[in-house]
């Protein structure tokens, strides 16, 4: 039996998360729905990252790669892919070598919705959550899902 590789298991994860976001949300059950909204985009995200870049999973089982730019006082520096809301600014830096160019032109937009959302807010007591903001990340979430379905139909992104 082969095994399953990582990009699978995150695209797996993202299909997961935002089916249970959006059964979540339309319980009005808001912050968690935002929660596993950002939870779905990211995972769609990471498992475009090892699928069309030169990202692979590193020691600290985080996607990573060599940084495009790394300071002069480090050099071996890599950038690592974490949470969605980090994303917006590795991507950004990604883009700057030839195989993040892609990734970035077609996720700028969705990520941005992503750049306030926070994994520690599963700690709070939920009044942060707006209606309005979620259904911005459901709809941002529901597209990047789409591309990463595309891209693995087409063997690119577009």
């Amino acid at each position: 039996m082969p095994e399953t590789l990582q990009e699978d298991h995150f695209a797996k994860a993202a299909k997961r998360h935002f089916e249970d976001a959006d059964f979540v949300h339309r319980d009005s059950r808001l912050p968690t729905a935002d929660h596993l909204y950002g939870f779905a985009a990211e995972c769609a995200v990471k498992s475009l990252l090892l699928r069309f870049t030169d990202v692979a999973m590193g020691p600290s089982n985080k996607p990573e790669i060599q940084h495009p730019d790394p300071p002069e006082d480090d050099p071996d520096r890599t950038l690592q892919f974490g949470h969605i809301n980090e994303m917006v600014r590795e991507i950004k830096l990604l883009a700057r070598g030839r195989s993040g160019a892609p990734l970035h032109t077609v996720l700028d937009s969705d990520l941005r919705v992503f750049r306030r959302w926070h994994v520690s807010t599963r700690y709070t007591d939920g009044t942060y959550a707006q209606a309005e903001v979620v259904q911005r990340r459901c709809d941002a979430a529901r597209r990047i899902l789409a591309l990463h379905e595309q891209a693995l139909l087409n063997g690119r992104l577009t």
